[in-house]
């Protein structure tokens, strides 16, 4: 497990998570999700610190929001 930043992807209502991309930075996220917000209307955006299983540069699993 590693505390790491994460962009989750929500759909539907009520929200559920669909997708989840590791981030290097809170900054990247943000502006990441800044232009994902703008592609789509949608899907919900969120940038949370997260405990992750990570596997060559990608999330696995997560196990716990912060």
């Amino acid at each position: 497990m590693e505390l790491v930043f994460a962009l989750l992807m929500y759909l539907g209502d009520p929200p559920v998570l669909k997708e989840h991309l590791l981030m290097p930075s809170l900054s990247e996220c943000l502006s990441r999700k800044r232009i994902s917000m703008r592609s789509t209307n949608n899907a919900q955006f969120q940038c949370m610190k997260v405990n992750a299983v990570v596997k060559d540069g990608k999330i696995i699993s997560i196990s716990k929001a912060d």
